[in-house]
């Protein structure tokens, strides 16, 4: 009760005593004062009452039966929704950012200052094997490597190391330790087997193209030394220019393979206006008679082609698959082998196939051959020519019309290359 309720309830107490003994009525008036006195402090309990009962669910709304209570009942009520509401929203976003770091395909684990687990995504269980009951053991345990050990005890402020996944020895990984405050870090792991996979072809690219242009150019270079070193009759001078031909020939494909498959690379896929209504047969036909100069050691080319089968392609690109895939089977063709073409409808598709009786290729070369300047048999490419690059050309030509090269083959046993594209009534 109030300090003012009290002085109130003082005061009608004494004030009805005074009555009665003035009045002599005392008894009625000490009986009346009595029952003041109770009522007074008796709703003063029924309302501490009502306001125990509401604490034990203080996020019920407070009723009006709270009495003196009701007024801090409610702002009491309105602080816990308040609060609830903030740890909603927090909680929210927690889930939401650990929803969001699972999708992550870069491994983060959150550490402490002794470098215990505090936090790990869903890729750290793919790329380093650790889930979320390793948190609170130290990482150093979980994941041993000598280069771990270092970035952790920043040895030589090293901060990247690169090693094996400890769940898949073929998997490169590159770990970056970040530290975010004295006693937090933050340990990144990445999957770098593909991008290193990149760079090692990048430079086999580059050491490929320095090989293949070295030797007509060291050709070259030998015989425009010997002009200038002697003097030389006319037939002798017109002989040397005569050799001259077969090495710049030979760096003049190389250069225009190369230019062409950047384009390919760099130019987006063709829309439907950039296509056109291509009969494939006499195509075909043509590319064969073109490529018979190629034809040496009685080789026979036999061509089965479907009539009236179109497709829809790039007329040029199409003309450098076909072209490719003829001297391809030609050079590799031994001695009177016979070269079986066929374009043939089957279902929705047209189907090219291409049939050789070389040597075949064993099954762990077949996956390579359209990798650029990739050589079955590197001793041999001298003698078949070629700039390594043509089944290179085939395969981004295909994907342009959504197609692949496929291939069929066994050692000893001849190969069939063939691709399907969708026929065009």
């Amino acid at each position: 009760m109030s300090p003012s309720a009290s002085i109130a309830l003082t005061v009608v107490v004494v004030g009805l005593l005074a009555a009665g003994w003035f009045f002599g009525i005392v008894l009625w008036t000490t009986g009346a004062a009595l029952v003041i006195v109770f009522v007074a402090y008796a709703r003063g309990t029924r309302d501490r009452l009502a306001f125990l009962r509401w604490a034990q669910r203080p996020l019920r709304t407070p009723q009006d039966s709270l009495g003196r209570f009701q007024e801090a009942a409610k702002s009491l009520h309105d602080s816990l929704n308040l609060e609830r509401t903030r740890n909603r929203r927090w909680l929210n976003l927690a889930r939401r950012f650990r929803d969001t770091s699972d999708l992550i395909p870069d491994a983060w684990i959150v550490l402490d200052q002794e470098m215990n687990i505090e936090a790990v995504n869903r890729a750290a269980t793919t790329l380093l094997g650790l889930k979320q009951s390793d948190v609170g053991r130290p990482i150093s345990a979980l994941v041993r490597h000598p280069e771990i050990n270092r970035l952790l005890m920043n040895e030589d402020d090293l901060n990247i190391v690169e090693f094996a996944s400890p769940t898949d020895d073929q998997t490169k990984l590159e770990l970056r330790l970040i530290r975010i405050s004295e006693d937090q870090n933050i340990l990144l792991a990445r999957d770098v087997t593909e991008l290193n996979r990149l760079l090692s072809m990048r430079q086999d690219f580059i050491a490929n193209v320095s090989h293949e242009l070295r030797s007509p150019l060291t050709v070259l270079i030998g015989y425009i030394e010997s002009i200038y070193g002697e003097d030389l009759d006319p037939d002798t001078l017109k002989e040397i220019v005569q050799r001259l031909d077969a090495p710049a020939q030979r760096m003049k494909s190389l250069v225009d393979d190369l230019l062409t498959l950047t384009r390919l690379e760099a130019s987006p896929d063709p829309e439907w206006e950039d296509l056109s209504r291509i009969d494939c047969a006499t195509l075909i036909q043509a590319i064969s008679q073109e490529a018979s100069s190629l034809k040496r050691d009685n080789h026979s080319i036999s061509l089965d082609l479907e009539r009236n089968l179109c497709v829809m392609g790039v007329g040029d690109e199409l003309h450098s698959v076909f072209m490719n895939l003829f001297t391809n089977a030609i050079r590799y063709s031994p001695e009177g082998g016979p070269i079986d073409v066929r374009w043939y409808r089957l279902n929705e598709n047209a189907r090219f196939e291409i049939t050789d009786s070389g040597l075949g290729i064993a099954p762990e070369h077949i996956s390579r051959i359209t990798e650029r300047f990739y050589r079955v048999d590197p001793s041999n490419f001298r003698v078949k020519g070629g700039t390594g690059l043509g089944l290179a050309i085939v395969k981004h030509v295909l994907r342009r019309h959504q197609s692949a090269l496929k291939v069929e083959s066994k050692p000893g046993g001849g190969s069939t290359f063939f691709f399907d594209l969708p026929r065009f009534e």
